[in-house]
């Protein structure tokens, strides 16, 4: 199982035994590579590339997250810091489209909002922002000033000529007694499973070609969790919706789950209380845009 912190982990744990390709006398895999001076930070050696099977050196293990969101590539390259203070790392995963971008960067928004590509998150020295169809990071752990971090991570996110909408689904969750900050974008049931457990059978039939949504609320009865899925159409919704009413009546490997379907949307409040508070939030979910 995958845990919310993951992207935490993947992000800056590095493997000296991996075996990437360097874009040096090779075709440019990005439109923008990455610099060799950024925001008064000078790059320590060439920049690196690695595909979905390098990775999982790279990141030591932690890949999924990234392969879950249907990563291309990731680019790399590290940085000595201003006045040669500090040192940084500077990951983009280009992602198949901007929503997969963002489903990454949502899937931990623990963190001070900051004015970076279109949406970042500052925790103590490390950043991570999405801007179009990419995902970024930039990690400094050895003394690097927060403001020098953000500089270097606008930089490169002012170096991406991507730019790509956010997805339209996270706007149907309620906003009574939403926590903004657990809000989270996906398509796979290992992403699910991280946020909130429906077991490991896959009851809402989430793949590539799904869009889903899962978000925290504080209600009267205690915690719960909103799940709002689109299927490709109407049909396969239907034989989702079946699945999960089964799901929910025997009580199997997950919480309280109450269900609804709209045409090719489905929600479902996991947790929490039953009755009219329910009823609304599932009226609300499935309401029109």
């Amino acid at each position: 199982m995958l845990f919310r912190c993951s992207v935490v982990v993947c992000v800056v744990a590095l493997s000296a035994g991996c075996s990437p390709s360097t874009d040096e006398g090779e075709s440019p895999v990005i439109v923008q590579p990455l610099a060799d001076a950024l925001a008064g930070w000078d790059a320590d050696g060439a920049q690196e590339t690695y595909d979905t099977e390098s990775i999982y050196a790279y990141i030591d293990g932690h890949a999924e997250v990234f392969l879950a969101y249907g990563m291309r590539r990731c680019v790399s390259r590290r940085y000595s810091g201003p006045g040669g203070v500090g040192e940084g790392v500077v990951d983009l995963f280009e992602m198949p489209s901007a929503s997969d971008a963002f489903g990454v960067y949502s899937h931990d928004r623990n963190g001070e909002d900051v004015d970076v590509g279109q949406g970042a998150i500052y925790r103590l020295g490390w950043l991570s922002f999405w801007k179009g169809s990419w995902y970024g990071s930039v990690y400094s752990g050895d003394g690097a000033a927060r403001e020098d971090v953000i500089g270097l991570a606008a930089a490169v996110a002012d170096g991406l000529t991507d730019t790509g909408d956010a997805p339209e689904l996270p706007g149907r969750l309620p906003s009574a007694g939403l926590d903004e900050s657990s809000v989270c974008f996906l398509r796979s049931p290992q992403i699910l499973n991280a946020h909130v457990w429906v077991g490991t059978d896959n009851p809402f039939d989430l793949g590539p070609e799904t869009e889903a949504v899962v978000g925290e609320y504080v209600l009267e009865g205690g915690p719960a969790h909103i799940v709002i899925v689109r299927y490709p159409d109407e049909e396969a919704a239907v034989r989702a919706e079946e699945r999960l009413r089964t799901v929910a009546s025997d009580g199997a490997g997950t919480s309280a789950m109450t269900v609804g379907r709209r045409d090719d949307l489905i929600a479902a409040v996991v947790g929490g209380p039953e009755g009219d508070q329910t009823s609304a939030l599932l009226e609300q979910a499935l309401g029109g845009e």
